[in-house]
C-alpha cells in the first residue's frame, strides 16, 4: 500500500513539475508570438543608432553614431558606422561584409572563418525584424519584464561556437512590440555593446546599391 502511495506521489510530482514548466512558458511564448504579430507588416526598417562600447579591462567607454539600414524579405542589412569610426558592415544572404579604412572583404555565413562573429551578426536581421522565436534553436530565452512600456528579453547561447565570446544579448522592445529599442551585447569577459535606436522608419523605400555589399 504504501508502494502504491510513493507511486502515486511520484507521478503527481512529475505531472506538476511539467505543469510549473508549461506555465512558466506561456507568458515567453505568447509575448514572442506577439512580436511577431507586430512585425508582420514589415518590410524594410532604416534609422540612426548610438553604439557605446565598454572595455571592462580597461575601465574605457567608446561612443560611436551610425544608421542601420535593413530589408527582411531579402535578408539584407548594412550597419555603417560614422567617422571617425568610418566603418561599414553588411549582412547578406549568403555572406557576411565588410569596409573599413583598412580594406573590405566578405566571409561566406557557412565558412568556418564567420566564427561566432558570423552567427551575432547573422542574428541582427531577427533581432531587428524578424520572428524571435527562431532564436530558440541557438539561445535560450528568458522574458524577463513585460508591462505597457514594452517588453524586455534576454538571450543567452546555446550553441558553442557563439557562447564562446558571447554571455547573452539584451533586448528591449518598446510598447508596439515591432521595434527594437536598445540591445546589449554582454561578451565573455564582460565587455559589452550597449546599441539605442532612434526613430526608425519603417516600409520606406531602400536604395538597393546601399545594401548590396562592398564593390
Amino acid at each position: 500500500m504504501r508502494r502504491r502511495e510513493s507511486l502515486s506521489a511520484f507521478v503527481a510530482l512529475g505531472v506538476s513539475a511539467l505543469a510549473a514548466r508549461r506555465a512558466s512558458a506561456a507568458p515567453l511564448d505568447d509575448a514572442l508570438a506577439d512580436v511577431a504579430k507586430a512585425r508582420a507588416s514589415l518590410v524594410t526598417l532604416q534609422g540612426p543608432f548610438v553604439q557605446e562600447r565598454t572595455l571592462s579591462l580597461l575601465a574605457s567607454k567608446v561612443k560611436s553614431t551610425g544608421k542601420m539600414w535593413m530589408v527582411r524579405k531579402d535578408n539584407r542589412l548594412r550597419w555603417e558606422l560614422e567617422p571617425p569610426d568610418a566603418a561599414i558592415y553588411w549582412v547578406l544572404p549568403d555572406a557576411l561584409a565588410y569596409q573599413t579604412k583598412q580594406g573590405k572583404g566578405r566571409i561566406d555565413k557557412n565558412s568556418p572563418g564567420a566564427g561566432p562573429l558570423g552567427g551575432v551578426l547573422g542574428d541582427l536581421l531577427v533581432l531587428l525584424g524578424g520572428d524571435l522565436a527562431t532564436l530558440k534553436a541557438r539561445y535560450d530565452l528568458t522574458l524577463v519584464k513585460r508591462d505597457a512600456t514594452g517588453l524586455v528579453l534576454h538571450a543567452v547561447p546555446n550553441d558553442k561556437a557563439i557562447a564562446k565570446n558571447t554571455q547573452r544579448i539584451e533586448l528591449s522592445l518598446g510598447k508596439d512590440l515591432a521595434q527594437l529599442e536598445r540591445v546589449v551585447l554582454v561578451e565573455k569577459g564582460n565587455d559589452k555593446s550597449e546599441i539605442t535606436f532612434g526613430v526608425l522608419t519603417k516600409n520606406q523605400a531602400v536604395d538597393p546599391k546601399l545594401v548590396a555589399g562592398p564593390t
